[in-house]
């Protein structure tokens, strides 16, 4: 073999480790910078998550306030309410024995319209469905009351 062949091999090898070695280090940047986009997706979303339970605990305790001071804030829209919040922040939190007459007081009330279709309704129909409020928060007004003042008690934050 002459030595012109050796040292062009040798040129032809040294040009493929260079640019392999530069390709190596392209992809190394390229997956540093997907794996630091991700890591800001994630905090991003961590974020979002902690402002969203944050909301969450802040509605339940505000409703939970209005029911017991607010005439504004009948004990059957409180429950309807909060059943949805607590679905959301801690689903458990349902069965517990102090807050077991928030799904009751749901249960027994939930089919009855609100907004637009309470407005659709005739009176005779509102007045049937009220009726029907004023006998379930008659029914559980003891028990509710003790669950809205145990909920703005409740270490909500610390729930996961």
């Amino acid at each position: 073999m002459s030595s012109t062949l050796t040292y062009t091999l040798i040129g032809i090898g040294l040009a493929a480790i260079v640019l392999l070695s530069l390709q190596i280090r392209r992809q190394l940047r390229r997956q540093r910078q997907a794996r630091q986009t991700q890591q800001a997706r994630e905090q991003q979303l961590r974020q979002q998550a902690q402002e969203h339970r944050r909301y969450l605990v802040d509605s339940v305790r505000l409703i939970a306030a209005a029911v017991l001071n607010d005439e504004k804030m009948t004990l059957t829209e409180g429950c309807l309410r909060l059943k949805v919040l607590l679905d959301n922040l801690a689903p458990h939190l349902l069965q517990h024995q102090d807050f077991v007459v928030i799904e009751r007081v749901y249960e027994a009330t939930r089919h009855i319209p609100f907004l637009a279709e309470w407005k659709a309704l005739s009176k005779v129909e509102q007045a049937r469905y009220q009726l029907q409020m004023v006998q379930v928060e008659a029914e559980h007004v003891e028990a509710a009351e003790h669950a809205m003042r145990a909920l703005q008690e409740y270490p909500l934050e610390q729930l996961q």
